[in-house]
């Protein structure tokens, strides 16, 4: 009786085939909704928008937290 044996080449394909048909899928979805009109860009942040949300040096931003 032949045992059958995996070959570790199909293994390591099947997983990154696992991995990546539905990421791509996923993809091509998301791909589609944009192009249809589902899915819109985000809006551009406001001219003043700051990243760091730095507090102004006397502390007036209403924290909790501020200087005791």
């Amino acid at each position: 009786m032949d045992k059958a044996t995996a070959n570790p080449f199909l293994i390591v394909l099947l997983f990154v085939l696992r991995c990546l048909v539905p990421l791509v899928v996923m993809l091509a979805i998301s791909y589609l909704l944009r192009k249809l009109g589902f899915i819109r860009e985000s809006p551009a942040p406001p001219p003043d928008y700051n990243n760091e949300n730095s507090q102004s040096v006397d502390n007036e931003g209403g924290l909790a937290h501020g200087k005791p």
